[in-house]
Formats: C-alpha cells, structure tokens, sequence
C-alpha cells in the first residue's frame, strides 16, 4: 500500500476512533498504561551501568512499547479521538518500513541506513543549532560553521530571533515570511561552505503548520531535504501535524518523526521513558509512514538529554530498535552546557557515545544550551559529537559504559548550574568563520583526556 493510501485510513480512524477526554487519556492511558507494562514485563534498570546491556530486558522493554500502544492509541486533539491499530498491523507496518533512504543530492548525496548493536559501520552523523534562536546578522555565519563541517552529513538550523526585523507570530504571514528566509539564508550559507547539495530539516521556523506547507514547495525545501514533523508531548497529535504529512506525502518528501518524552511526569521513571520512546517511534511509523524516528528524551528541570537517568533509557531503546527492527533511529545531544567549557564536550561523549554503541542509525546534535539562549552555539561541538559517534563504532557496551561513565562525571555537577558558555562571536571569527583558540584548545584538551579512556578519537 502507498503512502497516501495508509495515510488516508489513518485520517478515517481521526474521525471514527473511540472518543476520550484528554484528562482520562493522560492519567489513565499514558501514565496508568506506562506503569501496568513496566510491572507486567519487569522492567527495571540496572543503576550501576549507564549502558544497559541485559539483552533479555531490552527485548521485553520492546514488547512492553509495543503492547502499551495496542491499549493507549495516539489522541488527536483536533477530534478528541483515539487513533489505534492492531497487533498484526503494527507488525506488517514495521516489516515494511524503509530499510534505506537517500537524503542531500548530488556530490552531497548520503545512503541512510539501519545500525545493529556494536556494529562496526560508523552511525551518520547530523548537525546544527536546531531550534537555537540566532540572530540575523549572524545566522549564516552561524550556519556555516556547521556546514562546513565534513563529518556532517545532515544539517539541522537554527531559528530566526527575528524576522526581518520583526517579532515572528504563528499562522500569520511572517511565519511564511519566516520559513522562506530560512530557505534563503540557509542556501548562502551552504554556497558559502560549498556544499549545496547537503540535505537539511525543514522547517524549523514553521510554527504552526502554514510555514511547511509554503516554503516545503517550488524555490524552497526539496524533497530531499528531511521533512520534520512532531508528536505533541505524550502520544498525541493534531490536524496541523497531520497537514505537515499529508502535503510532505504529496511532495515525495523524506520524512521525519521526532518524540520527546519527559522523564517523570507521565513517564514516570527512567524505564518509563524508554518504553515511551518505543511506543512513540512505532506510533509515528502507524501515523506519520515516516521514512526515519528521532528522539530527545529530556529531563524536566534541566531540560537537556544527557542525564545518568536518561542516557540509561536511550541504551534500552537503541538496542531494543536495533535487536527487533531494521528502522532508521536517530538521537540527539541536547547539554545543559553551552560553546567554550569542557562540560558541553563531556556531554557530548556521553550521549554520542550511548547512542552509537546501542545501534542508533544517526546521531544528532549539538543542541548548545539546551537551545534556548541566543547565538550560544558553533559547529565545533557538532564536530567533536560525531567524531565520538564515529569512534564509537565497532566498541563493545561493556567498554562504552565505562567511559560514559567517566564522562557523566565530569559533567554531573554542572548540569544544576548550566554553564551557558559564550556566544558565537566569542568562540569563532566571524570573518574566517573559524573556531578561536581558545575554544579550539579546550576542544584538543577534550579530546585528549576521552582518548586516554579508550575512545579511538586519534
């Protein structure tokens, strides 16, 4: 069945799936369905290892995922329903999902593919601000130090602080206004690095979903740029997500579904994330019949993804895709710590590291500063996450959660007191648009000490 076709049965059970209050859906499905499949399929971390490696529980944290959806559904909040979907369907589904995808276009062309655990193949590595406010005067700079990277095979911007000059407001004309100037500026700064052709995700400056559907068509993203669409908080969506795959869909494009579940809250623990991430994945490929899945687990008061807690999640659900699936998974590196200190490099080994050794397809980052403080980022720390990624491939769990576990010490202290780092112009010439000594010391410096611990860095 083609795209269209399995998406267009998903938008009948929108309009015909059991109706529930969003209230009863978050209490009794999410968090009640969470804690009945962590109690029936025993799972509990082991908390002196980062790296789960327990390949027993890994595979019944997968079911688990699997039979809490069958209960849960996803709701859409647009219809007040639930989407849900049998067993044998999930199953057929996940079958046949793509096993391989091509992103980027010519000389920047780059096969996508599925990842075992401890394979020796290096995970592709994607890179940029995502989502970090930039200024204008300084976004294609910014941007470039990213797409110059080499190591790069997929770029992920930043967003416009302003607009032309403006305040950008949702579903008004300056969200198009917006998402075209991403268009534009991001094709400078890819002329600038000489890498035109180097697919990137789209579209962050779309707030609602007016901004994809204008710049995601003739003159803007291509449909081998990496279309991004995302689940509302726990297993939800609605018709403005929908829209984004339906006009994707019609534009052939790669398509991409990312969920973030927060430890605590509806998940619950630790183990309450994991399962939610394998939910969430094979709910996005029922709904979303995306060509890859991305995550960010992220902590509720710190907001990054790299902590002990968290990084334990990512392993079981790396590993339960990579043991049970031949989908294309993708984590990101989202540190508390910004451009300039040793931390932001410390949390980079850690999630790059759990994520490459666990079977990830992709690694993501760097999200600097947990992406909320303006121009506090550089394509230096992209480099230094893939660079981890690629060392560790072929690595045994065993080995990597030693040294992540060396890494989260030396970033443990700091997650509380977020050390924003220095802005773009602080760590980089803006002329040259080359790192500063400085940062440059402290990245060799880094680089060092996670060698010494074992990690092939050279």
């Amino acid at each position: 069945m083609d795209k269209l076709s399995r998406f267009l049965e998903v938008i009948d059970r929108t309009y015909t799936g059991p109706m529930v209050d969003e209230d009863e859906f978050d209490l009794k499905y999410v968090a009640g369905g969470v804690q009945r499949v962590l109690q029936k399929y025993a799972i509990k971390f082991n908390k002196d290892h980062i790296i789960q490696q327990d390949d027993a529980l890994i595979d019944r944290a997968f079911e688990a995922g699997l039979d809490f959806l069958l209960e849960c559904g996803v709701y859409n909040r647009s219809t007040g329903r639930l989407i849900k979907f049998s067993r044998d369907e999930i199953l057929t589904t996940l079958h046949s999902a793509p096993s391989g995808i091509t992103i980027g276009e010519g000389a920047d062309a780059r096969d996508y593919r599925p990842r075992k655990v401890e394979d020796t193949t290096p995970p592709q590595v994607s890179g940029g601000p995502i989502g970090t406010p930039l200024s204008e005067s300084q976004y294609v700079p910014i941007m470039q130090s990213y797409w110059q990277e080499p190591i790069l095979d997929l770029i992920v911007p930043g967003t416009l602080a302003t607009t032309y000059g403006r305040q950008l407001r949702a579903k008004s004309p300056l969200e198009i206004a917006a998402s075209w100037q991403e268009v534009y500026l991001g094709n400078e700064a890819a002329k600038r690095a000489g890498r035109p052709g180097l697919s990137r995700m789209c579209v962050e400056m779309s707030i609602s979903d007016i901004g994809h559907l204008s710049s995601i068509s003739r003159g803007g993203f291509k449909p081998t740029d990496v279309h991004v669409v995302p689940m509302i908080g726990e297993m939800k969506t609605n018709h403005e997500l929908l829209n984004k795959i339906a006009h994707s869909i019609h534009q052939n494009g790669v398509i991409l579904g990312f969920y973030n579940p927060i430890l605590g809250g509806l998940a619950g623990p630790e183990e309450g994330v994991a399962v939610l991430i394998i939910a969430g994945w094979i709910a996005l490929h029922m709904i979303y019949i995306p060509d890859s899945v991305e995550s960010c687990p992220t902590h509720p008061f710190t907001f990054n993804s790299t902590a002990p807690g968290i990084l334990r999640a990512v392993s079981v659900a790396a590993t339960a895709f990579a043991r049970n699936t031949h989908l294309l998974t993708e984590f990101m590196t989202s540190p508390v710590s910004g451009p300039g200190t040793e931390s932001l490099l410390y949390e980079c080994a850690g999630m790059a590291l759990v994520a490459s050794v666990c079977g990830a397809s992709r690694i993501l980052g760097v999200r600097s500063a947990v992406g909320v403080v303006e121009n506090h980022c550089s394509g230096l720390e992209t480099r230094f996450n893939g660079e981890i990624a690629h060392a560790g491939a072929g690595m045994s769990r065993s080995q990597a959660d030693q040294i992540v576990k060396l890494a989260v010490a030396k970033y443990l202290r700091q997650l509380e007191s977020k050390p924003i780092g220095l802005p773009f112009e602080k760590v980089y010439d803006l002329e040259t648009v080359q790192p500063k000594k400085e940062w440059t010391d402290v990245y060799h410096k880094v680089k060092q000490q996670v060698s010494e611990w074992g990690l092939p860095l050279g």
